[in-house]
């Protein structure tokens, strides 16, 4: 092997099909960057105005710190998994679903993720059209944007965790000190005692929405956090990491978006700092930041689920599978199919949270065997665990049953459930409940 190639693979080795090796274990201070761009994201911004829209500001607040407590101590049961096993999220659900169940969920897990990578790079063209007008005067068309910012966040993702953590560790420092400057300009031109004093911008919505909407903007992040965790050296590592990234992160960029809405009626933070704030380029290159820390890790996350479809059946180097997913996503985006893919997304982001309460039931409770890669190496796993297929299959049932048309069945009384509890955690209960009564049913020999 040529040494050109032989760096070539190290640098693009990130592995997806085995156990992150322990030379490249991290503490969750070196990863703290990735953990906080997690959170820092467009449209956690927008759920901020959102709670603001609905609630008034103590509500709005009570409802996001409610909200992130329960997407932390989920990420940290399901992000304990990655930090034990050092496994992917796909890799690891063998274990749970069998090794043909967790191919269907890392082609579901992989078709969400690509499609929302393109909904995003149309969200940036569209954006960056507007800033350009506003700016320039200049009509650029929306394509190009969107297709160069596809290409540009396909790059930290073709590249891999080590991409994903460095882009972090230079963008996440700037998007902090820039948030704060803006947050300090709207209070100097609106007190702090005029905004806690508001009530809802919009028409109110009951308290449960509020926190739905905060556990929904990242209720398919918490499942497959393993992604992450399992870079981390210490099961510790992967609970701070979480806490940091699901709470300390993401808590104050939902309270900036609400911010914003209560000051000037708009959470878009670019427009904020652009119109509001006259910040100029400054609040374009926000924008160019927050969704590129997104975004790239809605590519990687959905090539190792695809990986894990494709693992011991096609061969696949990922970096060039990233690429092409990559190049698939940017046609999706650039020639507007987003707009026809966007009811399809919602009904594949619903079935993906439920699989976190099989995952916790069966590493947790059920597994009497452990999670231990010697059994995907040897093949000695089940093809397929039907006690997780079918509790997963009936949390998908109940979630559609409290989803409206056209993406659910409506079914009047779960509706009305989903005002009081998010959809997300009623889908993780079911499967939880579910797994834990069908496990025995299906597998005597383990428990007898």
């Amino acid at each position: 092997m040529s040494k050109q190639k032989e760096n070539g693979e190290v640098l693009f080795n990130d592995y997806e099909a085995s156990p992150v090796p322990e030379d490249k274990h991290m503490s969750w201070l070196s990863q703290g960057a990735v953990w906080v761009g997690v959170g820092f994201c467009l449209a956690a911004i927008s759920t901020g105005g959102v709670l603001a829209n609905g609630l008034g500001f103590k509500g709005m607040v009570l409802a996001t710190i409610c909200g992130g407590l329960i997407l932390t101590l989920i990420a940290c049961f399901v992000g304990i998994v990655g930090a034990t096993t050092h496994l992917p999220s796909a890799m690891t659900t063998r274990f749970s679903f069998g090794t043909n169940g967790a191919r269907v969920f890392g082609l579901i897990l992989a078709f969400c993720n690509f499609g929302w990578f393109a909904f995003q790079a149309d969200l940036f063209g569209s954006t960056v059209v507007t800033l350009l007008k506003q700016m320039t005067g200049a009509d650029v068309p929306q394509v190009l944007c969107t297709v160069l910012g596809a290409l540009a966040m396909m790059i930290t993702a073709i590249i891999g965790f080590r991409g994903i953590k460095w882009l972090s560790n230079v963008a996440v420092p700037l998007l902090f000190v820039l948030s704060i400057v803006a947050v300090v300009m709207t209070l100097q031109r609106i007190p702090f005692s005029e905004i806690s004093a508001c009530g809802p911008v919009d028409v109110a919505i009951p308290f449960t929405v509020g926190v739905a909407a905060v556990v929904g903007n990242s209720a398919v992040g918490v499942v497959i956090v393993s992604d992450f965790t399992r870079y981390s050296a210490k099961k510790s590592d992967a609970v701070k990491g979480c806490i940091l990234g699901y709470f300390v992160g993401y808590v104050p960029i939902l309270l900036m978006g609400g911010l914003f809405t209560y000051a000037f009626n708009n959470w878009n933070v670019v427009e904020v700092m652009l119109v509001e704030l006259g910040m100029g380029m400054i609040g374009a290159f926000v924008l160019i930041l927050a969704q590129w820390t997104t975004n790239d890790n809605n590519l990687y996350q959905s090539v190792l689920g695809l990986s894990n479809v494709l693992a011991g059946k096609v061969p696949y180097v990922r970096w060039k599978l990233t690429l092409v997913v990559g190049l698939i996503s940017t046609v999706i985006s650039s020639f507007g199919l987003v707009a026809r893919y966007t009811g399809f997304l919602s009904i594949l982001t619903a079935t993906i949270p439920a699989v976190g309460g099989i995952i916790i039931s069966d590493f947790y409770f059920l597994n009497k065997n452990g999670y231990d890669f010697a059994l995907i190496e040897k093949d000695l796993l089940p093809k397929w665990k039907w006690n997780a297929i079918i509790a997963w299959g009936v949390a998908i049932l109940v979630g559609l049953f409290m989803n409206t048309p056209p993406t659910g069945f409506g079914v009047p009384f779960m509706v009305a459930l989903s005002t009081v509890v998010p959809t997300p955690i009623v889908g993780m209960v079911v499967a939880f409940v579910m797994n834990m009564i069908l496990y025995p049913v299906f597998n005597k020999k383990a428990t007898a």
